[in-house]
């Protein structure tokens, strides 16, 4: 059994160690087969990336148990739900809720990849006054349905059926009505053993809990995702033991996620909705994956911050600050993850400006230092690793049709690894890989002032969200310095009258 003894690690070295045990883990080659269903074989194609993700996704789920192989397959009395989601060895999923869904309930199942593997779409909600009564398909991304779960209008607890594609009842997932802490339980249809067949417990107001098999062993982990959530929209990642059939894992997920929300309706308020964020950046398309993990040589900036489905910050400057420097990014529930603070600008006459920020962690933590370049043909500001070792450079295109910015990797002749591009006037623009996928978006949120910008940032998958973060902040000081520039120079005025 191999499980992540991360509790009594203090903050940062926790991920460090957390990063060290997956290694070890990627050195065993049956966690990472894939199945060979002929749905998965496009993924076994990308097995070094897959790596990658499991890592990613195993970082997630610090202090969980790694799930182990129950003692008879789920379910074995009966065939499986999906055939194809019967896992052959350890499997990983990410369960997306979407934000702007029409009845607020659709979920999508994705490997760490990215790749859609099912639907779960909500509709037919129908309210009857003390009741709610829902029914949600389960369907494949080819939109074979599998399975529904119908919520039950009159029961003494929460209650689902979970019924096949033909009609025919596979079982109930209900939230149990005696128990010393909150729990879920699925139970099989006509089950001769009886009890549940799998039983979720753990903290469901902070979405990390386990689902044990009857004999109490620990089958699969649901762990919340860090920094995408806000307004009830929550992302999970799920990792499935071994001969588990996945998408009843998943639908008890969304059950529980139906049911705490339902009960718990103002637990989430504090930060702005998903949707608003989105709407920030209406216009731009929504981030995907890059073809390969940005960075993808090398280790990045911020292991906590690169993640395997899409999530979304704040980059709020702060008006009070002493340099006129300082930002924080927030997650949207308003929790600061990270900081930038200004410091040391030195004012030369007749070049430019100086200066060295760093970026930290919650707690005060380092992640990296931006330098500005005092001699440099177009605004460029270097990134150094705490340790002092460079890690690229953000500069400012110096020939192009249109306005660009462009992150290149120290040690790197393929060019630049991310590319912005868009209106940088209007606070509104993106940032594409060398493939030339969008891979992230920044908004302008509705609050601004001259000395106080706030944006909305979307991160696609496998992407390091503190480098999308560190070329925003950098694209900022530029154009503000540029617009500063050009205002006193319309008023006749010039250094040191700026």
């Amino acid at each position: 059994r191999f499980t992540t003894p991360l509790a009594m690690a203090p903050g940062r070295s926790r991920n460090r160690i957390a990063l060290a045990l997956a290694l070890a883990l990627a050195a065993c080659r049956h966690v990472f087969v894939a199945p060979s269903s002929p749905r998965w074989r496009h993924v076994a194609a990308r097995g070094a990336t897959a790596r990658q993700n499991w890592m990613e996704m195993l970082e997630e789920a610090v202090g969980t148990p790694t799930p182990e192989t129950p003692d008879t397959a789920i379910p074995s009395s009966v065939p499986a739900l999906d055939p194809e989601l019967m896992t052959e060895e350890l499997r990983a999923f990410v369960l997306e809720e979407k934000g702007l869904a029409m009845s607020g309930e659709d979920f999508e199942v994705k490997t760490p990849e990215g790749q859609l593997v099912l639907k779960i779409n909500g509709g037919n909600r129908v309210p009857i006054p003390g009741v709610v009564w829902d029914k949600l398909s389960l369907v494949t991304a080819g939109g074979q349905e599998i399975a529904t779960l119908d919520r039950q209008a009159f029961a003494m607890t929460a209650s689902y059926d979970l019924k096949r594609a033909d009609g025919q009842k596979f079982g109930r997932i209900s939230k149990a009505m005696f128990a010393f802490t909150s729990t879920f339980e699925l139970y099989q249809e006509d089950d001769p053993e009886g009890g549940p067949l799998l039983k979720a417990e753990g903290s469901f107001s902070d979405k990390n809990y386990v689902m044990k098999s009857r004999s109490g062993r620990v089958v699969a982990t649901v762990t919340r995702l860090k920094g995408f959530t806000g307004g009830n929209v929550d992302n999970y990642q799920v990792i499935v033991a071994k001969d588990v059939d996945a998408s009843l894992i998943l639908a008890m997920a969304v059950v529980i996620d139906e049911i705490h929300d339902e009960e718990n309706p103002d637990a989430e308020n504090g930060g702005e909705a998903l949707p608003d964020m989105l709407e920030d950046a209406k216009g731009l398309p929504m981030p995907r994956a890059p073809a390969a993990m940005i960075p993808s040589d090398r280790p990045p900036l911020d292991a906590e911050l690169i993640h395997a489905t899409t999530t979304a910050y704040e980059l709020e400057e702060k008006g009070l600050s002493m340099t006129g420097e300082d930002f924080e990014i927030k997650n949207p529930l308003g929790q600061v993850l990270l900081r930038i603070s200004g410091g040391n600008r030195l004012p030369i006459g007749g070049m430019p400006v100086w200066d060295k920020l760093t970026i930290t962690t919650a707690s005060g933590g380092v992640v990296a230092s931006l330098d500005r370049e005092m001699i440099a043909m177009t605004p460029t500001y270097d990134v150094i690793r705490p340790d002092g070792s460079k890690f690229g450079r953000i500069s400012k295109a110096m020939l192009g049709f249109t306005e660009t910015f462009e992150f290149f990797l120290e040690g790197d002749n393929g060019g630049p690894i991310l590319k912005a591009e868009g209106s940088f006037s209007e606070r509104n623009f993106e940032f594409k890989s060398r493939d030339g996928a969008t891979v992230a978006t920044v908004g302008r949120g509705y609050y601004q002032t001259d000395a106080e910008n706030r944006y909305h940032v979307v991160v696609g998958p496998q992407v390091d969200a503190t480098l999308v973060v560190a070329m925003a902040f950098a694209i900022d000081e530029v154009h503000d310095e540029e617009n500063a520039a050009e205002a006193a120079k319309e008023e006749g005025g010039g250094w040191p009258f700026r």
